[in-house]
């Protein structure tokens, strides 16, 4: 009796036992399922943003110059230098050579398009009035002047005898052979030197001043011999309203010819 007694409490002991292992197993699995489902969480995909591409930079066209050769001196003088608008300058002019030279003076003023000249000599002055598409010129105090037409190809320069005044129309036409930078002296003046040819014969020389980009300075060689030169003795910087100009553009008779009131007075 006391064997079956031991018998059925051991058979209790184990039976106990194997709840309690299969307790542990199903607890350990539960937990090993919740840490894998926990694992295999998977978060929303999202579509991946391209970057936008950017917007070329324009490239700016090169407008500086380490330096000025015959290759380049147009581009420089073109691009680079910037003209005032409005100005009253001054030159003295030599023309001929030996004892066939002659001098004389050139005062300009210059407002936007229109242009009051006077080169002077000796024996008379001759006034020019121009907006570039009507000349009207006089000399001395006469009240009788002259209207021109400038038609294409015209220089209102040439008719004043200063041909090479707009320095650009001349290169464009011509063989450049030489240019540098070059400082001259007596006043110190900072300026482009350009030298060209229209023939075998006949050499142009030009002083741009690097200022305000007109000409300083300019001589013609015929053969080695100078036969022209031009040099700037007055320069000052004006505005286009400016008083200077109040009694410029107007003519002997005292019409204004490039307001709208003189352009009805000349009809």
């Amino acid at each position: 009796m006391e064997r079956m007694r031991n018998f059925r409490k051991n058979g209790l002991l184990a039976l106990l036992g194997v709840v309690v292992i299969a307790g542990l197993l199903f607890a350990a699995f539960t937990l090993s399922q919740s840490d894998k489902r926990q694992e295999s969480i998977v978060l929303p995909s999202t579509t991946p943003v391209e970057p936008q591409p950017q917007p070329e930079t324009p490239q700016e066209e090169e407008t500086s110059f380490a330096q000025v050769t015959k290759d380049n001196v147009r581009a420089v003088l073109e691009r680079t230098i910037q003209r005032p608008d409005a100005y009253h300058q001054s030159y003295t002019v030599t023309v001929g050579a030996d004892e066939a030279q002659s001098a004389r003076t050139a005062e300009l003023w210059v407002s936007g398009a229109l242009l009051h000249a006077e080169v002077s000599d000796e024996a008379r002055t001759r006034t020019l009035l121009t907006d570039g598409h009507t000349a009207y010129i006089w000399y001395n105090d006469n009240t009788n002047y002259l209207t021109l037409t400038l038609e294409e190809g015209v220089d209102p320069w040439a008719l004043l005898g200063i041909p090479n005044y707009d320095y650009l129309e001349v290169l464009a036409s011509s063989t450049i052979t030489d240019a540098d930078f070059l400082v001259l002296e007596d006043p110190q003046v900072q300026s482009i030197y350009v030298c060209c040819q229209n023939d075998q014969v006949v050499t142009n020389r030009y002083w741009v001043n690097l200022d305000n980009g007109l000409l300083y300075m300019a001589d013609v060689l015929e053969e080695s011999r100078q036969v022209y030169s031009i040099r700037q003795v007055f320069y000052e910087a004006l505005a286009l309203e400016d008083e200077a100009f109040s009694n410029r553009f107007i003519l002997p008779d005292g019409v204004r010819p490039f307001t709208e009131a003189g352009k009805t007075q000349q009809l």
